[in-house]
């Protein structure tokens, strides 16, 4: 699938207005010449000016009309059925991993999609058990971000 660069300027514009109206109810910080609204505006000015020049870029190309173009995969139903299912994973993870834990959920979920995606058994579950822990314990002890806990799998904490 391709999104033509006029949709995609398009976007990329309406997206900095919608950052630029999110932020406009950020106070200011007592004592200070800026406040909160600040790098989000700063933010806002830049993706919007990013959005004009790709509407401006696409208008001297050629395009007329925003669109998508669909890939030649798109017409496979095999194809699109292993994209629903991993989306469906991605569900099943936000959904189970607050009452099994990180790791667990995500072994599982690592290991479905790339057996649907065709990976070879062992290949999954070696790949599937390195990445859960390697994600496990970046987040944990590197960036001390917690993620969720499993009861019996507390040896990794």
């Amino acid at each position: 699938m391709r999104v033509t660069d006029l949709t995609l300027g398009l976007l990329t514009l309406l997206g900095g207005i919608a950052i630029y109206l999110s932020a406009i109810n950020f106070h200011a910080i007592p004592g200070q010449d800026y406040g909160a609204g600040t790098m989000p505006r700063a933010i806002a000015f830049v993706t919007g000016l990013v959005g004009i020049f790709m509407i401006t870029k696409a208008a001297i190309a050629g395009e007329r009309l925003p669109g998508l173009q669909l890939a030649e995969w798109t017409r496979s139903g095999g194809a699109v059925l292993r994209m629903f299912a991993v989306l469906g994973l991605i569900v099943t993870y936000i959904v189970v991993s607050p009452l099994l834990g990180f790791l667990p959920t995500a072994f599982c979920v690592m290991l479905v999609a790339m057996l649907i995606l065709g990976v070879r058994i062992p290949t999954a579950i070696i790949v599937s058990a390195l990445t859960s822990v390697t994600i496990q314990q970046s987040f944990g002890k590197l960036l001390l971000v917690p993620l969720p806990r499993s009861d019996f799998l507390n040896v990794f904490w």
